[in-house]
């Protein structure tokens, strides 16, 4: 009876043995298989490396924005062949030359008021011609301060006081028109000046100082607030 029950004890210690070796060989499997992932995505690095490397030597100062000094791999590639085109714009196409406006803004008249000669007056003499030049320019940019009023009025019949309505877009005592906040935020936004950039270009064209600082800047205060 001894005997089984020592045989059946050295099976169990034997099958354990054996759980626990298939165990630790699964550990290894999975190290083995995580070893190997890991080893796999390093290849694929490695190739994505060499391939921009490869790709790389093969750009020169004539494929790419790399100045001439930098062309350090292979023979430059001969330049394209002179063309048999004469310089400038080509028969048909169509040009942008500034051209004269048929209905220009204002109208500047110089006139010849004396004889350089003998000093005879020319005030009431006809011209002879008159030669027209045409200046394409920007109007003289300042800034334009508009006061809004509105009425408050009593009713002398039902005694009910009211008020006339101001534009939707006046809602301070002092601000910055519609005009300006668009031009500012196209600036900032659009065309991205910093802010401290977008008054200094204001106050180059208008003259006026705008400061973020002041309650009534409302328009300067928008171009950092509306980029968080």
């Amino acid at each position: 009876m001894a005997n089984v029950a020592f045989g059946f004890q050295e099976a169990v210690f034997t099958l354990e043995s054996m759980v626990a070796n298939i165990e630790r060989q699964a550990q290894t499997i999975e190290k083995l298989i995580n070893e190997n992932k890991q080893l796999r995505q390093e290849n694929q690095q490695w190739k994505a490396r060499i391939a921009e490397l490869e790709a790389r030597t093969k750009k020169n100062s004539t494929n790419s924005h790399f100045p001439p000094s930098s062309d350090r791999f292979g023979a430059k590639s001969p330049s394209r062949p002179p063309s048999e085109k004469r310089p400038g714009g080509q028969p048909g196409h169509q040009g942008t030359t500034l051209r004269p406006s048929p209905n220009p803004d204002h109208r500047v008249l110089h006139r010849v008021t004396q004889c350089k000669g003998c000093g005879h007056s020319l005030e009431h003499i006809d011209p002879l011609q008159v030669d027209i030049r045409q200046v394409f320019d920007f109007p003289v940019v300042r800034m334009e301060v508009t006061q809004h009023e509105r009425e408050i009025k009593r009713c002398p019949e039902c005694r009910l006081v009211q008020q006339a309505e101001f534009p939707f877009y006046v809602t301070n005592h002092v601000q910055y028109g519609p005009a300006i906040t668009s031009l500012i935020l196209y600036w900032n936004h659009a065309q991205l000046i910093p802010c401290e950039r977008v008054t200094e270009m204001v106050k180059a064209l208008t003259g006026h100082s705008m400061s973020a600082g002041s309650e009534h800047d409302e328009t300067v205060a928008a171009c950092g607030r509306s980029r968080d």
